[in-house]
């Protein structure tokens, strides 16, 4: 059965996807800056969900195997590279979906949408952000916004900026997947200590006051019959954390073969008795 298709709103103009890599890049000012989620894959993914990518695209392998044999059988190049694409894209597949549902539940959320009117797949997470919003008290000072770090390297997308009940300002990401994970943790503060919100080349001045002025960080997990929010400790060794992971991802994307970091060689060869 072919998974309900959601359709979401483009993203920001100076944001683009690298439709060979799937890394996800903002433009400031001609300069390309990787996304937070992006640096993770550059880095490499966790073994647990490396070992589910693989099982991914063998499953959709398997599942439609005389259709991508029949393709493949002429030798024909242009079908050679959509089919590397298509498997390429079955590793992430489930993971965009689960990444779009997210995306639509904010977007009808962020309009004021009510959740009989809205797709069905995305009302009942609906339902469930609007009774967080309602129990938690919080006002949404911002959503969808981007944030830049220019000193380190990279950019990204935070989901919600939002002032509680007591007065304190929180950065807020929504998660509609199956759980919560440290990588989270690494998202939100990388969001936390960006140096700037803006758009378009554009600095946002009155966010970026926002911003600076967080208090902390929390993953409002999403599902069609409950909502968890987890407030997420904003502690050096998690911000250590993501800068040695950004280090070690752009090292790695900048020395894709040893002559990139080879300062001289040399071979030999035992001579023949």
């Amino acid at each position: 059965m072919t998974a309900p298709r959601i359709t979401v709103a483009p993203g920001p103009k100076n944001a683009w996807t690298d439709p060979e890599s799937g890394l996800r890049f903002y433009r400031w000012q001609g300069r390309d800056l990787p996304s937070v989620t992006s640096i993770r894959r550059m880095a490499g993914l966790p073994h647990g969900l490396h070992q589910w990518t693989i099982n991914q695209v063998i499953s959709h392998a398997i599942d439609n195997w005389p259709a991508l044999t029949e393709r493949l059988a002429g030798g024909d190049p242009a079908q050679l590279k959509l089919v590397r694409h298509e498997l390429r894209t079955a590793a992430t597949a489930e993971r965009d979906r689960a990444a779009d549902l997210g995306t639509a539940v904010h977007d009808a959320a962020a309009a004021g949408k009510s959740p009989l009117k809205v797709p069905p797949e995305v009302a009942p997470r609906l339902r469930q952000y609007l009774d967080w919003l309602a129990v938690s008290g919080a006002e949404i000072l911002g959503s969808e916004f981007q944030v830049f770090h220019l000193g380190l390297g990279y950019a990204g997308s935070c989901d919600a900026l939002v002032r509680f009940r007591d007065g304190s300002i929180w950065v807020v990401d929504h998660k509609t997947g199956k759980g919560v994970y440290s990588d989270h943790a690494l998202q939100l503060i990388a969001y936390t200590m960006a140096e700037f919100v803006g758009a378009d080349d554009v600095v946002d001045e009155r966010l970026t006051a926002l911003l600076r002025q967080v208090e902390g960080m929390g993953v409002l997990h999403l599902a069609d019959d409950h909502w968890e929010f987890r407030a997420v400790r904003p502690d050096p060794a998690t911000w250590s954390a993501f800068r040695g992971l950004l280090s070690f991802a752009t090292w790695t994307a900048g020395h894709g073969t040893a002559d990139s970091f080879t300062v001289a060689s040399r071979t030999g060869r035992e001579a023949a008795a």
